[in-house]
């Protein structure tokens, strides 16, 4: 029998607000701590776009989005896309999707339960489809499974007012607090959001096929603000003392709190990891099933005075990753660069069979087996005109989408790709973790400075990838 997959994928999680990694305050991830211990957690794991959509677009397509064209929120990927999930239903495996996937970009009109999007959704792989909008979306008018299992409890409408308590920027005559600022959610725990993702994923593996294997992507909104952890899991955290924010002078009042409730919802989405590995263990498949964690970016949690993502800081590019299951060395702490686009690649030849041929992600498979600990000499992201390159020493940030302040078009989420990028900055990140000095015009790094350009260029001239031209069949010249 070919191995499970369930593919763990939550929005907005940073890499160091987890329970193994102990140098930013306690979070409380004991499932993930376990799965942990019998796989390999990557220490050193970064995103391919610090946001939402284009990250997600390359983590399913394998492909960047230079050359996807999946570069800001508001792009998404043609319907026939090659991707890895597509290859494991070509090997008989049954796909399912539950939870965020955001294939389709967030219009105010999207309805993620029509047969449009469905159809979407089929033609890049997923058989099944049980997707939520998340983040509180639905108070700016998408439909999906989540809203609509709320309406059926009638709690719709407390739902939207409850989400009303946060300002949305896209909408400047809606009042607020900011969407990091804690909010407790105020109704029953089985309505929460987390919940009914984590519910629909158990439900699932409950009702499948168990004559034929799986791929079973699970996607959480949280801990992606807006910041509304359960009662239940901010109790870990209410009396806890909070680390202060990097970089920050002046803290806002109330940002202890949400770095808690951030904390909390992690929690959260760590209990229903729990709660999902139990049920394979039930059915006695924990031993054929690789588990995947990792997120699409991080959260700036109030670092260097900001919040969300779009940055190339630590905060927001560094992201969590662990893998786990049959062929994966137990316990396992790499310190190997690598990039979560590197996971299509690697779960298809887990499998036993190939990815897609235009996937760029580079296998982890010795990685995991432990035949090396080496992987890339480099990690890299893009937003835009803008790129990230990291070499385990150095960082160059060729643009700075935090300090750019062009008007550029709708949104800062909306930046094209055919302009100057905006300032650069250089961080040694083995003297300064936290990224507070900049060496961009230190004349003592301007050698540095010079090799990091080179590597960055040699990477983007790397990552560039063409489409394959489409023959148009045998040529035949005319003769008169």
């Amino acid at each position: 029998m070919k191995p499970n997959v369930i593919y763990l994928l939550s929005d907005q999680h940073r890499w160091d607000f987890i329970g193994y990694e102990k140098g930013n305050g306690v979070t409380h991830t004991p499932s993930l701590d376990t799965m942990a211990s019998v796989g390999t957690v990557f220490r050193q794991a970064y995103c391919p776009a610090p946001l939402c959509s284009p990250s997600r677009a390359a983590l399913a397509s394998g492909r960047y989005g230079m050359n996807t064209g999946c570069f800001t929120n508001l792009h998404e990927l043609p319907p026939d896309t090659p991707t890895f999930v597509s290859r494991f239903r070509e090997e008989g495996y049954r796909t399912s999707a539950v939870g965020k996937v955001h294939m389709e970009i967030h219009r105010y009109d999207a309805d993620y339960t029509s047969p449009s999007h469905n159809a979407l959704m089929n033609a890049l792989g997923w058989d099944d489809v049980c997707e939520v909008s998340a983040n509180g979306m639905m108070r700016q008018g998408i439909t999906c499974a989540y809203s609509n299992f709320l309406k059926e409890q009638g709690r719709y409408e407390d739902a939207i007012r409850f989400f009303q308590n946060w300002h949305y920027f896209m909408d400047t005559e809606m009042g607020g607090d900011p969407n990091f600022f804690c909010h407790e959610w105020p109704m029953d725990e089985s309505l929460q959001e987390t919940s009914y993702v984590g519910n629909q994923a158990v439900s699932w593996l409950d009702s499948r096929d168990r004559s034929q294997p799986f791929f079973l992507h699970v996607g959480f909104g949280g801990p992606h603000s807006p910041t509304e952890p359960l009662p239940h899991f901010m109790d870990l955290y209410r009396r806890a003392d909070e680390t202060a924010a990097w970089g920050n002078d002046t803290p806002q009042e109330w940002l202890g709190d949400g770095r808690r409730g951030y904390r909390a919802m992690i929690s959260q989405i760590d209990h229903w990891v729990g709660r999902i590995r139990e049920k394979v263990a039930e059915q006695g498949e924990l031993e054929s099933t690789i588990f995947v964690y990792t997120a699409d970016h991080g959260e700036m949690a109030g670092d260097h005075g900001k919040f969300g993502k779009t940055s190339f800081f630590e905060a927001s590019a560094h992201i969590p990753m662990l893998i786990a299951g049959p062929g994966i060395k137990e316990g396992q702490d790499s310190e190997a660069l690598v990039e979560n686009i590197d996971i299509g690649k690697t779960v298809c030849e887990l499998c036993g069979f190939d990815s897609h041929t235009l996937d760029q992600g580079k296998s982890l498979k010795p990685l995991l087996s432990g035949e090396t600990k080496v992987h890339r000499d480099t990690v890299y992201s893009e937003m835009g005109c803008d790129r990230m390159l990291q070499d385990g020493r150095h960082k160059l940030m060729w643009g700075d989408p935090g300090r750019d302040t062009r008007k550029l078009g709708r949104l800062h989420l909306d930046k094209p790709v055919n302009i100057p990028p905006s300032p650069p900055r250089l961080f040694d990140l083995q003297e300064d973790p936290h990224e507070l000095e900049d060496l961009i015009d230190d004349p003592g790094h301007r050698t540095d400075l010079d090799r990091m350009k080179e590597k960055l260029m040699l990477r983007i001239n790397e990552n560039v990838q063409t489409q394959p031209n489409k023959s148009r069949g045998t040529y035949k010249p005319v003769r008169a």
